[in-house]
């Protein structure tokens, strides 16, 4: 499936159907909410993005589906949304259920394999998230090279870890940990809502994109061929135009409802 361009005449008028106040706002964090940066900790939400996406707390729910771990992505973001998601759909608030040790404790023996394999590496940095581990490469002379590394070092792993690809990264997780698709249709069910809409960019961004039986609206951050995203965005820093279209319909349709409630 072609996905279409989001400002297009059908793109526009499919959208509206969603925005919604009982439609899910979901959105990725990396690449998404906020740009692709060179160092992984220097990432932010620019601060436009940031009000309208408070703006947007306040006429619907909002559920952010990240690989950061829940606290580097409370930091990024600077608010806390209805509910925050971590490590690919693996980190869940404290309040909706404890933490997976199981798991947390076979990541660290991952990393600790991973160190001992590829501390010599230049340009390559383990970063262990508890529920995940991800092993960037931007920073490497030669991109190719680091990767095959990576890759047969991951072959080395014991029990195999789930394997998913990124910008510069790999991100491993346990064969049976959730994915974003899970967390997003968990979320749906936590929320009561029969619909999403969902915005994201990368690899990992498609388990969402991908959901059968679960209405979601999706929508890829740049014109890629290979997404299941029935739509598309041309570059991230169109989101902000997005987001106030959406959050304009929102607050027009609560006015309108205040003001029908006061006259009657």
């Amino acid at each position: 499936m072609t996905a279409s361009y989001i400002f297009s005449a059908k793109g526009v008028a499919a959208l509206a159907h969603y925005v919604a106040p009982d439609t899910l706002f979901a959105f990725d964090l990396d690449g998404t909410l906020a740009p692709i940066v060179e160092e992984y900790g220097a990432a932010e939400v620019a601060e436009p993005i940031r009000a309208t996406l408070e703006r947007l707390v306040n006429v619907a729910k909002v559920a952010v589906i990240t690989g950061r771990s829940r606290k580097d992505a409370l930091a990024i973001l600077g608010f806390e949304p209805h509910l925050l998601v971590g490590n690919h759909g693996s980190e869940w608030p404290p309040q909706e259920g404890p933490r997976n040790w199981q798991q947390i404790q076979l990541c660290l023996k991952w990393q600790e394999r991973l160190n001992y394999m590829l501390s010599y590496e230049q340009g390559v940095e383990i970063e262990f998230k508890e529920e995940s581990v991800s092993l960037h490469y931007r920073k490497a002379a030669d991109a190719e090279k680091a990767l095959s590394l990576i890759n047969a070092a991951i072959e080395k792993l014991d029990p195999a870890p789930r394997r998913i690809g990124g910008k510069f990264v790999v991100n491993l997780l346990p064969m049976e940990a959730f994915t974003k698709g899970d967390a997003l249709a968990s979320a749906m069910e936590l929320f009561g809502f029969k619909r999403a809409i969902f915005i994201g960019d990368d690899v990992t961004d498609e388990d969402v994109f991908l959901l059968k039986n679960v209405d979601v609206f999706g929508i890829h951050i740049g014109k890629d061929d290979q997404t299941a995203a029935q739509y598309y965005l041309k570059k991230q820093s169109a989101l902000l135009g997005l987001l106030n279209s959406m959050v304009g319909i929102l607050e027009s349709q609560r006015n309108v409802d205040e003001k029908m409630a006061i006259n009657n």
